[in-house]
């Protein structure tokens, strides 16, 4: 078994598990570095770049599709011409064409002068896969190859130039707008850390192991005797981490996509979880981790020792055997797959239909999504929705929110890193203020109009718990899960958070901190916050009565900066006043009791309290409308009867 904190070039390596965008208690997840932004940007005016800029985003059957490009003042192109296919071919200079015009020239204070490329591909009919690239000439160029391909310059790709650049792109076009199953937009999500969550032992403890970074026994077996604990909690769906052999106890490094490491269980114990869970009305999704391997994986190791070998296009050698792209371009133990190997497809698609279909697992949480080109992920969706329609694919995209947006089509659905930092900074380090809470809420969804479904979180195994994040303050814990649960996105709850669980060390301070938010679930229920499970369990209850926090509109109802007070609704009507069962969601962020004003609702009678956070909400009705007392630090729901 690698170490995978070993010393490269003296420098540590980062566990693989890490995003690129863990967070500390002053930089939140999803943040990007302002240097990365500025660098991609700067990065135009050397390349001639797609970025996956089409509109509309998910396109229909009968509607034509802009496509757009970018070239920057050091590519000075002449022309430019479009390749595609409708067949699920590879495009390439004998494909069909369209020519490119130059729409706009631009000018960005970073990048300098740039060239906009727009061409307009024709409707095609639904569940069509249209393949493309785009080919620029420089001035006096003739020949018939194109003398640069655009690239995909989004997250970490516009680092990538030459043949490694992804430059194949693809979209499906739908059959209608693209949204979650029924399943999964009612649905409450359950986090599992796998090795961390219960044993096969009978109360499903863990024995004491001070070493984060040893397997410490979770099971496939422990997972099944929780199931009664998860439904009791209200959970619709589970989410369990990687299960597959690999080398680590996080298993985010493979060596084998199609067995269950035998320290978890078999694949029978697999089916025996789907089944039962299914009978309780739970969904269960895999962590599944198509972007890279374990260095000792079969394939990786065939491709180093042979050139010629099967799997040596699976990987990207700059200078075979040794230096090889791999997870971030800095972890060597997490080799790569080549984002265009059709065997390497091959290899990843036939792993995920066979869970779908043989083991009945319901969806795929989909690590380090961007990873892949988005060629590679209409053509994975494409694939396990023909052998599973109701099945979903939720992306790990830890980027802006322009690129989130881009997968739109290509995945079911993101994990909202944006929403998460939001409601931390709001919550548990309180440096955000109301005002500015509202106004990301506000800018936020109205961005996100056209974008992949949302899945919340308040923290997962990446980053510091939130309870660390609030100084170990449950209420701003309730707060930020109020919050969370009465907006419109799926949300998950990371296991052991909702009894309290946390650490003492910032994950940022210590080589391998992540594993501090990776401990072992306690299972002596006198070590849990029986107070918050409590609320959590309510919570739960109340989204799944009211519909209308799941497909409703959320509009703003009072905003006092200088009182530290917020209230929103969530309404299914378009008129001004709140109506019968609608929900009004309020906070007081202050550290004394506050009075909101709220105007009186419709044809209903009266605001009635659903849920508090702690202490009493108390209403008044007045000539100019309710006045809803709250304790400081609180936050409350209330339905309109």
């Amino acid at each position: 078994m690698p170490d995978l904190t070993e010393q490269v070039t003296n420098e540590t390596l980062p566990m693989p598990a890490v995003t690129e965008m863990t967070d500390n208690i002053t930089s939140a997840p999803g943040d990007l570095p302002v240097p990365e932004i500025e660098a991609r940007i700067l990065a135009q005016q050397n390349q001639f770049r797609h970025d996956n800029i089409l509109i509309p985003s998910a396109p229909q059957a009968g509607q034509a599709v802009e496509i757009w490009a970018t070239s920057g003042e050091n590519h000075p192109l002449e022309r430019s011409v479009l390749f595609y296919t409708t067949d699920g071919s590879l495009p390439d200079t004998s494909s069909m064409t369209l020519p490119l015009e130059k729409a706009r020239v631009d000018w960005e204070t970073q990048a300098g002068y740039l060239t906009r490329w727009r061409a307009i591909l024709p409707a095609q009919a639904a569940h069509t896969i249209v393949r493309y690239r785009i080919g620029g000439w420089y001035h006096h160029s003739c020949q018939e190859e194109p003398d640069v391909w655009a690239q995909d310059g989004q997250g970490h790709w516009y680092r990538q130039r030459g043949p490694r650049a992804v430059t194949t792109f693809a979209y499906t076009v739908e059959s209608e707008a693209p949204h979650f199953p029924q399943w999964t937009q009612d649905g409450i999500i359950y986090q599992i850390f796998m090795d961390r969550f219960r044993t096969s032992e009978p109360g499903g403890a863990f024995p004491h192991n001070p070493d984060l970074q040893t397997l410490h026994g979770g099971t496939l077996q422990g997972v099944i005797d929780a199931l009664p604990y998860l439904a009791d909690l209200g959970v619709t769906c589970i989410w369990l981490s990687p299960i597959h052999q690999a080398e680590t106890y996080h298993r985010y490094d493979g060596i084998d996509f199609n067995t269950v490491d035998p320290r978890l269980g078999t694949n029978e114990d697999v089916k025996e979880l789907t089944q039962r869970a299914h009978a309780q009305g739970m969904r269960v999704i895999l962590d599944f981790v198509p972007s890279h391997v374990s260095w000792h994986h079969p394939a990786f190791l065939e491709a180093q020792q042979n050139q010629d070998a099967e799997s040596a296009d699976w990987f990207t050698f700059y200078a075979w055997p040794d230096n090889y792209r791999s997870f971030l371009d800095m972890v060597p133990s997490l080799p790569s797959f080549c984002t265009d190997s059709r065997g390497a497809r091959r290899y990843i698609f036939e792993s995920a239909v066979t869970w779908l279909k043989d083991y009945g697992i319901d969806g795929f949480r989909l690590d380090h999504a961007i990873g892949h080109s988005m060629d590679f992920w209409t053509e994975f969706r494409q694939v396990t929705r023909m052998v599973a329609p109701e099945s979903i694919t939720v992306g790990e995209v830890t980027d802006t929110p322009d690129s989130m947006a881009r997968f739109h089509g290509k995945l079911d659905g993101l994990l909202d890193f944006p929403l998460a930092s939001a409601l931390r900074h709001t919550f548990g380090i309180k440096d955000w203020s109301v005002q500015k809470l509202d106004t990301f809420l506000y800018s936020y969804e109205q961005f996100m109009t056209q974008a992949p479904e949302r899945v919340s979180f308040l923290d997962n195994h990446d980053m510091n718990r939130f309870l660390f994040v609030a100084n170990q303050d449950i209420q701003r814990l309730k707060m930020a899960a109020l919050c969370q649960f009465t907006l419109t996105a799926t949300p998950v709850i990371y296991y052991g958070t909702e009894v309290g669980m946390s650490h003492s060390v910032d994950i940022g301070a210590m080589a391998g901190g992540d594993a501090l938010v990776r401990q072992d679930m306690p299972w002596a229920t006198e070590q849990w916050n029986q107070d918050l499970l409590s609320f959590y369990r309510s919570l739960i209850q109340i989204r799944k009565a009211f519909p209308v926090l799941r497909q409703g509109k959320r509009r703003a109802m009072h905003l006092d900066v200088a009182q530290k007070t917020y209230a929103y609704a969530q309404t299914s009507s378009n008129i001004d006043a709140l109506i019968y069962g609608d929900i009004l969601v309020t906070f007081n962020l202050s550290n004394t009791q506050q009075t909101l004003l709220l105007p009186k609702p419709g044809k209903a009678r009266e605001y009635t309290c659903l849920l508090a956070t702690h202490g009493q909400a108390n209403t008044r009705l007045t000539e100019q409308g309710i006045e809803i007392a709250l304790p400081p630090q609180s936050g409350a729901v209330f339905t309109i009867l």
